[in-house]
């Protein structure tokens, strides 16, 4: 993992982003009051919604669904 200081952070910042992202290792920057860390991430695929009516619940399910859990 590299490591570096707030000022090369600052004027390389671009640079730096595009390295994360393309490389997916992340990059501590130490900041006077501790550390920074900079790291890639992927944002998940949407899914969309279930169409209504298309989901079925069973009796059993249903009662547990109408009764705010009482019986867990």
């Amino acid at each position: 993992m590299n490591m570096l200081t707030v000022s090369k952070a600052k004027t390389h910042f671009s640079g730096i982003a595009r390295k994360v992202v393309r490389s997916k290792k992340p990059v501590i920057v130490r900041v006077p009051n501790g550390f920074v860390q900079i790291a890639p991430y992927e944002l998940p695929e949407e899914v969309p919604p279930a169409r209504r009516g298309s989901l079925r619940l069973s009796p059993t399910e249903l009662k547990l669904h109408n009764s705010f859990g009482e019986s867990l």
